[in-house]
């Protein structure tokens, strides 16, 4: 099976705003919680699946055109914004869709002088995605 380049392969929206251009990184986390089965009548430790915990990091070249789509979330948290990323994959895209449950939880801005100016950013997603293979 042939590997995929990420640049050109993924595309992420953040408000409708498409912000993959300034992605140098970006990762798509699904963390489920394991929940503790084990009785009485366990012959080994067993557990369960629970609550998924989903989140997209994303590591990125600052611009002003940038921080003005994430910036002013950051600065009054609590806003649910919808998230889209769309992953081309060998023969399909596979596309996860947060409709008015992303924010930001995490933004940073790094600059050295005469350096490029970089950042990192993290989306919290709530609830499960709908997901959809075109």
């Amino acid at each position: 099976m042939a590997g995929r380049k990420a640049r050109g392969n993924i595309t992420l929206t953040y408000n409708s705003q498409n912000i993959t251009s300034y992605a140098t990184k970006t990762g798509l986390k699904a963390a489920a919680d394991k929940l503790d089965a084990t009785s009485l009548a366990s012959t080994a430790k067993e557990s369960i699946a629970a609550d998924v915990d989903w989140s997209i990091s994303i590591e990125l070249n600052w611009d002003t055109a940038l921080d003005t789509i994430l910036a002013p979330d950051i600065v009054t948290p609590g806003t649910k914004r919808t998230v889209a990323l769309a992953i081309v994959g060998s023969s399909q895209t596979v596309t996860y869709t947060w409709t008015s449950n992303g924010e930001i939880s995490d933004y940073s801005v790094d600059a050295s002088v005469g350096n490029l100016i970089t950042g990192s950013a993290t989306l919290t997603l709530s609830g499960a995605p709908t997901r959809s293979v075109a």
